[in-house]
C-alpha cells in the first residue's frame, strides 16, 4: 500500500514538473553576431586546405577557363561550411573587419588574401550550379559575392581594389550565366530587379586616398625617420635610402606638403563629374610631375598612389555592371520577341569611359557591346560578348 502511496506521489510530481517546464518559457539564445565580418572570418577558417595547385584549379573554373570537373566539385562540397558562412555573412547590413588604423603603414590585413580563395570559392560553386542547369542558384551565388565584394568595402586602398577585383569575377559569371538562361524572361526579370537594389555604388576611392593623406602625412616626420628610411628603403633600394639620408624637418614638411595638395587634387578630380579622358589626363599630370633630383619631391612621390591606374580600375568596373545590365536587357528583349533586336534598344546604361551608349553587334552564337571609349590603361577597346544557350 505503502509502495502504491509513494508511486503515485512520484508520478504527480514527474507530471507537474513536466507541465511547469512546458508553461515556462525557453531561455531566450544569444543573438548572431551583428557584424558580418566575423561571420566571414569564420569561413576563412572553414575553407579547406589545398595545395597552390588545387587552389588555382578552382580560381581557373571561377574565371570560366576551365570546366568544374570531379575535384573541383570535391572541393567545393568541401568548401560547405565556409560558403555557409559567408551566406549568413551577406545578411547581415554591417561589415567591420577590425583594421588597426592606429599602426598606420604598418597595418596588417591578412584577410586580403583569404578574400580572394573565399572568391574563387564562391565563384566556383556558381559555375557548378550552372554546370547542373540550376541557373537561378548560380545567379544568386553570383549577387552573394557582388554583396561580399561591398562588404570588403573602402576602409583602404587594398581593400577597395579588392573590392573591384571581387566584383570583376562575380560579373563575369553573371555574364556568361545569363546567356544561358537567355530564354527564362522571369529569372532574367528577377535578376535585372535584384541589380537595382545593389548598394555597391556606394563604395568609394575618396575614402581611401584621404586616409593615405593621414597616414603618409603622419610617417613623413622626424619623429618618424627610422621607418620613413626603412620604407624608402624598401620601395627603392639605394636610391630610397639615399633620399632618406638628406631629409630634414624642413625637407619633411616641403614633401608633406606637397603630397597632401596631390592627392586633394586627385580627390577633387574624382569627386567631380570630369569625363573619363579628361579625368585620367589631369590625375596623369598629379601623379607624375615630381622632381626626382628635389628629395622632398622624391619622398612624396615615393607614396603617391598608381591614380590613373585606380582611376581606370574604377571605370572598368563601371562599364562592366553597366554592359551586364544592358545584357540583360537586350536578353529580355529576345525572349519577349522570339529574337534579338537588330539595334540596341534606347536608354540602356552606357559605357562609362566615353558616356556614350555601348556599340551593338549580333553574332552567330549572340552579341556583343563594344566601348566606343578607350581604356587608356591598356590602350584598348574593352567589349563583353555575350552567349546564347544554343
Amino acid at each position: 500500500m505503502n509502495r502504491i502511496r509513494k508511486s503515485t506521489f512520484t508520478a504527480i510530481m514527474l507530471a507537474g514538473l513536466i507541465f511547469t517546464m512546458a508553461a515556462s518559457p525557453a531561455p531566450a539564445l544569444p543573438p548572431d553576431p551583428d557584424n558580418a565580418a566575423l561571420l566571414y572570418y569564420q569561413g576563412f577558417l572553414s575553407l579547406p586546405q589545398l595545395s597552390q595547385e588545387e587552389r588555382g584549379h578552382i580560381g581557373e573554373v571561377a574565371r570560366g577557363k576551365a570546366p568544374p570537373d570531379d575535384k573541383v566539385r570535391e572541393h567545393i562540397a568541401q568548401s560547405d561550411g565556409a560558403i555557409h558562412f559567408a551566406e549568413a555573412g551577406t545578411k547581415v547590413p554591417d561589415c567591420q573587419w577590425g583594421v588597426q588604423f592606429s599602426q598606420g603603414f604598418d597595418a596588417l590585413m591578412p584577410q586580403m588574401a583569404q578574400m580572394r580563395f573565399m572568391t574563387f570559392v564562391l565563384i566556383a560553386d556558381a559555375r557548378v550550379h550552372a554546370a547542373d542547369g540550376d541557373y537561378r542558384g548560380a545567379l544568386e551565388r553570383c549577387l552573394m559575392t557582388e554583396t561580399f565584394a561591398c562588404h570588403i568595402g573602402d576602409d583602404t586602398l587594398i581593400s577597395y581594389l579588392v573590392t573591384i577585383s571581387v566584383r570583376a569575377m562575380a560579373y563575369k559569371c553573371m555574364q556568361d550565366v545569363a546567356g544561358l538562361a537567355a530564354d527564362d524572361t522571369e529569372l532574367l526579370q528577377w535578376l535585372k530587379n535584384e541589380l537595382a537594389k545593389s548598394p555597391i555604388d556606394t563604395i568609394s576611392a575618396i575614402r581611401p586616398l584621404t586616409l593615405e593623406i593621414e597616414v603618409f602625412t603622419d610617417l613623413m616626420r622626424m619623429e618618424n625617420v627610422e621607418k620613413l628610411a626603412r620604407i624608402l628603403g624598401e620601395s627603392d633600394g639605394k636610391k630610397g635610402a639615399e633620399i632618406a639620408s638628406k631629409v630634414d624637418a624642413k625637407i619633411l614638411q616641403k614633401a608633406r606638403q606637397m603630397f597632401t595638395e596631390r592627392m586633394n587634387l586627385a580627390i577633387k578630380v574624382w569627386d567631380t563629374s570630369v569625363p573619363y579622358e579628361q579625368a585620367h589626363s589631369q590625375l596623369k599630370k598629379t601623379e607624375n610631375d615630381f622632381d626626382p633630383n628635389d628629395p622632398a619631391s622624391a619622398t612624396a612621390c615615393t607614396f603617391m598612389p598608381a591614380i590613373t591606374r585606380i582611376l581606370t580600375l574604377k571605370t572598368r568596373i563601371e562599364t562592366h555592371t553597366n554592359a551586364i545590365k544592358a545584357g540583360i536587357d537586350i536578353f529580355l528583349s529576345r525572349a519577349r520577341t522570339g529574337r534579338l533586336p537588330d539595334e540596341l534598344p534606347a536608354g540602356l546604361p552606357k559605357d562609362t569611359f566615353s558616356g556614350k551608349d555601348f556599340e551593338y553587334e549580333k553574332t552567330k552564337d549572340g552579341f556583343i557591346l563594344r566601348c566606343p571609349g578607350k581604356d587608356l590603361d591598356k590602350d584598348e577597346i574593352n567589349q563583353y560578348e555575350f552567349k546564347v544557350k544554343k
